[in-house]
């Protein structure tokens, strides 16, 4: 078949299916139609003879109704799913021939030949109107797995009757958008190089989208990865972590959809602009959006009453303001996997040795020290404060019912006296005093210092909540059957053992090491199997979003000898040498007008920290250039030119990347390297760094190829390209 005619051809399979659609929407918005008079009817019908009715009768309209509902929100979300595919029904074919009975085992005739299926992928099933033949199979479908592990030859997949086998005889991707073909190419390879090339080159998005179109044959592993109880995932910046991890989600909820829902996922997030940059993903995918947390909402959920803390975000303008202070030694000091366990052992043994049951007296009634010490042991299946408590109430009431016998008074302030003296038995009085003991304990003193008024640091909140978790009462997140944790690298060992207590369930744990926006309190890979032993690791080396000259530009800063890049090229990274602060900021509003001239539709101007980002927004502004501010504060990512800082920018990416200020007095510390190094990767097309002064050490590889004098709104610079 010729390419004209195999065009042909397609365009006409996708006109049929195209009017099938239209069919089937037909079909189904009759269907919510009749739905809604029926319900309508009902409520009527209950309305104008509620008098006449007696209970059973309403009742059973009730549930008449309360049924119709639920069939119509399932026809409603029916509609939804079809819907999208009038935009593109299907992305991916695979011409797939079963094997011959007999090479499965069974005897048959020779000429007993399975026809070859013509299978068809996309982003959910559609099956043929009035029948139940599928024209078009979910990605997440067993048979699915064809178009993404195989190249042309044997194959096989697993369905619910078994191993599948067989002969892969061809393979087409398509591009079709709004209902139309763009494209469409044969390929004997899993996913055509140059489809990936195609997708890889567009302009980046408002928000992450799916990929389904692309997914490369390791990524589909991890995806349909049914076993594992806990999966770390370790991938380079742009490696497509975030997005393989929300695609695992779906698949799981396709998979297990007799016993999972959205509703028991949840994504432990890194800020609010981050959830709604890939708040897109699972809604494409047909399923509904999944409830996200924070470790700020841990925070103030299972911290004392009227103990305030600091924020993250606030640890890290004050690492990176100063980094080599006393806060940052206690930040190392209380960040390793040593402290946590040499936390909990502190705890379990200080529990043993002076918990120690002692008689209790009042008014001449006495329960002996033996008495105590049973009545603790009844209550040793409780942490302690909460043994310390019901040991307290039985002893209350064993008192009382002694004085009440010999008819003496026995008042509120004798049941307050007994309860002290059993409270007393234990030398602290929550976990607060017994975290502080801990840190007494330390041959480092010094340990424990107040970021305000009733205002812990950030470094002690969770190793609190964690000697909170070990002594207390609380309630787990048991509704919550898969946990999705995101750049886990910043989070520390105490963290991960909060989470751990917390949610009992799966987890998909996901980051990169080299993206850490504290290094003196981050989590490396080996650290955290610490906490799950159980885990299935996973690394991934392969970049997708940055062309290779931005890759190389970034191994600069920070190298990975196993990173890989896709062969993808483009606009040598420029550093851009400017005279001041005027001539920078006439610089960078040049860029931003050579961008909106362009076919790139992002542009995010990525500075250093919140302070600098606020500060250059202000000048830009009087300069006359538009732009959107994304601080902490944010909870929506924004269209167009951003400018914000490394840290609020973890996760998202940007057709061209801007970097300002890449002077020596700017970037000098770990920390600043983390950070450039985030901000250098946000950049999938172009990257440009601005700087007057000295230049940073980080990019001393970064010698000027060639000087070039470009004219900008009236001022010189020097461009050092990196090539």
């Amino acid at each position: 078949m010729t390419e004209s005619q195999m065009e042909i051809e397609e365009r006409q399979k996708l006109a049929a299916t195209l009017a099938l659609i239209d069919t089937e929407l037909v079909r189904v918005a009759d269907q919510i139609a009749t739905s809604d008079a029926t319900i309508q009817s009902q409520k009527e019908l209950i309305w104008n003879n509620q008098r006449d009715m007696d209970a059973a009768e309403k009742a059973n309209i009730r549930t008449l109704v309360s049924t119709a509902v639920g069939l119509g929100e399932y026809t409603v979300k029916t509609r939804k799913r079809i819907e999208k595919l009038q935009d593109s029904p299907y992305f991916g074919r695979v011409d797939f021939t079963r094997d011959k009975p007999e090479r499965t085992g069974y005897s048959a005739d020779a000429s007993d030949e399975f026809p070859a299926e013509e299978i068809y992928i996309g982003v959910h099933n559609f099956y043929r109107p009035g029948t139940k033949d599928i024209l078009v199979h979910d990605w997440r479908a067993p048979v699915s797995s064809l178009f993404y592990d195989y190249e042309s030859g044997p194959a096989s997949f697993t369905a619910p009757a078994g191993q599948i086998d067989g002969e892969i005889t061809g393979k087409r991707q398509y591009k079709i958008a709004q209902g139309q073909m763009e494209y469409v190419i044969e390929s004997a390879l899993n996913i055509d190089d140059e489809i990936l090339q195609r997708e890889l080159s567009r302009s980046a998005d408002d928000k992450m989208q799916n990929i389904v179109a692309t997914i490369q044959r390791e990524q589909n592993a991890i995806i349909r990865n049914e076993a594992a109880e806990v999966l770390i995932l370790q991938g380079v910046a742009g490696s497509g972590k975030t997005s393989i991890a929300l695609h695992r989600v779906a698949f799981l909820l396709y998979r297990f959809k007799e016993s999972l829902n959205s509703s028991n996922v949840m994504i432990l997030s890194p800020n609010k602009v981050f959830t709604d940059y890939i708040s897109g993903v699972l809604p494409e995918l047909g399923e509904e959006q999944i409830a996200e947390i924070d470790f700020g909402t841990l925070a103030e959920k299972y911290l004392p009453p009227k103990l305030g803390f600091q924020t993250f975000n606030e640890q890290v303008s004050h690492v990176l303001e100063h980094p080599h202070d006393a806060a940052s030694d206690r930040m190392r000091h209380k960040a390793g996997a040593d402290f946590v366990d040499d936390l909990e052992t502190w705890i379990h043994t200080e529990i043993a040795t002076t918990l120690a049951p002692s008689a209790v007296s009042h008014r001449g009634e006495e329960i002996s020290a033996e008495e105590m010490a049973e009545i603790f042991e009844r209550c040793s299946f409780l942490p302690v404060f909460a043994c310390l408590e019901r040991a307290a109430k039985i002893a209350v009431t064993t008192l009382g019912q002694r004085f009440k016998k010999d008819r003496r008074g026995w008042k509120t302030a004798d049941e307050r006296e007994v309860r002290k003296q059993v409270l007393g038995l234990f030398p602290y009085k929550d976990p607060l005093s017994m975290y502080k003991a801990f840190l007494a304990s330390r041959e480092e003193k010094g340990l424990f210092v107040m970021a305000g008024r009733n205002r812990l640091e950030y470094a002690d909140v969770f190793p609190l909540i964690l000697t909170r978790l070990r002594t207390t009462e609380f309630e787990t997140y048991q509704n919550i059957r898969h946990l999705l944790v995101d750049e886990m690298q910043d989070y520390t060992p105490a963290q991960y053992a909060v989470v751990k207590a917390l949610f009992p369930c799966r987890m998909t744990i996901l980051g990169d090491a080299d993206q850490k926006v504290n290094p003196f309190s981050s989590s490396s890979l080996s650290t955290i199997r610490e906490i799950f032993p159980e885990a299935n690791c996973l690394e991934m080396y392969r970049s997708y979003r940055s062309t290779s000259e931005i890759i190389s530009f970034a191994q600069g800063i920070s190298h990975n000898d196993r990173l890989e890049s896709v062969d993808r090229h483009g606009r040598p990274p420029e550093v851009i040498r400017t005279e001041d602060t005027l001539d920078e900021v006439a610089v960078i509003t040049n860029l931003i007008d050579s961008h909106s001239a362009g076919p790139q539709q992002s542009l995010g101007i990525v500075c250093r920290t919140v302070e600098q980002a606020r500060e250059l927004h202000d000048a830009l502004r009087e300069a006359g250039a538009d732009m959107t501010l994304l601080d902490y504060d944010s909870e929506e990512f924004a269209s167009g030119v951003v400018i914000t800082s490394a840290h609020v920018a973890k996760g998202l990416e940007f057709d061209t990347v801007i970097v300002p200020g890449v002077s020596a007095d700017r970037y000098t510390s770990d920390v600043d390297k983390s950070m450039l190094y985030i901000a250098c990767t946000r950049a999938m097309h172009e990257l440009y760094l601005t700087y007057f002064g000295e230049l940073s050490s980080y990019l001393a590889f970064a010698e000027p190829t060639n000087d070039r004098t470009v004219s900008t709104r009236g001022s010189s610079r020097q461009a050092a390209v990196f090539g």
